[in-house]
């Protein structure tokens, strides 16, 4: 579905959690059409993101691109102070040498850019241990089970404490992290725990099966697919598909790479700042449902025709169009 306004208005008829992606590509307020001079840029954005927080689920992930490091600060600070977005990663795309054919910076006295920047975030914390933000998720699962069954059992953390010892016969923190939703035990570690209490009492404690309690924390994470070989730096070849009708246009491989990584297939993905369409049309490949919100009519239009063609037969068609 692509639906034609600012996203600030047309968001505000969508319901709360709604999305598992969001993809930004927002005016980097750089010159580069009317609609890149934006005043108070870093309040436009504020209001924007607000809106973004609201219709992302718990477990889902944005992505923002922009090309201005200085910028970045700015806007970095910004989500940091009004949202509760939580930055995960940088990273860097590569756009090869052939996106500085034709110009140089000699007279600005610094190396030529070749590169635009994509930061990645969700509402988790930076624990590294993938639990979700308090403020928005339950509580892990596992935590808040072991905790129950502790308590029935009338156990402390040190006694379970003693099944798990350390190389040299110490106490370690696991059972302290268990507990505290920092960590999730492996299957041998719930099924050791689970004879200890049971030893004399039967089969009363830890019932419940730990393949299920898996899964329900996995319910709870956000979506990440890693593919092989791929860093926090991107090489993608930006002039490969480029759409020669919008200035800004990112390449198809580029969205591909976003939306295999941080969702599944029939998952939600909304780009408010659709512009060229790419989204939509990686959407519509990958079998992600997708929303894109456009203000330029003009660019609405040629966004919905290109949905009905492959990337590759693209760049012909509307060069012979427009």
């Amino acid at each position: 579905m692509i639906k034609q306004g600012d996203c600030l208005e047309v968001l505000k008829s969508c319901p709360d959690r709604l999305y598992d992606l969001i993809i930004l590509d927002p005016p980097y307020n750089i010159g580069k059409a009317d609609w890149d001079n934006i005043e108070n840029y870093i309040p436009w954005l504020t209001e924007r993101f607000k809106e973004f927080q609201r219709v992302l689920k718990d477990n889902g992930t944005m992505w923002l691109f922009h090309n201005n490091f200085v910028m970045l600060t700015k806007i970095q600070s910004m989500i940091e102070q009004e949202t509760d977005f939580e930055f995960k990663q940088f990273i860097t795309i590569n756009k090869g040498l052939q996106s500085i054919v034709g110009r140089t910076s000699e007279n600005l006295r610094s190396y030529p850019t070749v590169t635009e920047y994509l930061l990645f975030y969700t509402f988790e914390d930076l624990t590294g241990s993938e639990q979700l933000s308090e403020k928005y998720s339950r509580i892990n699962p596992m935590a808040k089970y072991l905790q129950s069954e502790f308590g029935r059992a009338k156990v402390t953390n040190k006694e379970i404490a003693v099944l798990f010892p350390s190389k040299t016969g110490g106490f370690t923190g696991c059972v302290s992290n268990w507990l505290l939703g920092l960590r999730f035990p492996q299957e041998w570690q719930y099924n050791k725990m689970r004879e200890y209490l049971n030893k004399e009492q039967g089969y009363e404690y830890l019932r419940q099966d730990y393949e299920y309690l898996r899964q329900d924390y996995e319910d709870l994470r956000y979506t990440f697919n890693l593919q092989k070989g791929v860093t926090d730096v991107w090489n993608i070849d930006f002039y490969k598909d480029q759409i020669p009708w919008h200035p800004t246009s990112k390449p198809y491989q580029l969205i591909k790479r976003i939306v295999e990584t941080t969702t599944n297939k029939g998952e939600k993905v909304l780009d408010p700042f659709l512009g060229s369409g790419t989204t939509a049309v990686a959407c519509k490949q990958l079998n992600r449902v997708y929303t894109g919100i456009e203000i330029n009519p003009e660019y609405v239009e040629l966004a919905q025709k290109r949905i009905k063609f492959t990337p590759r037969s693209l760049i012909g068609m509307f060069q012979n169009a427009v």
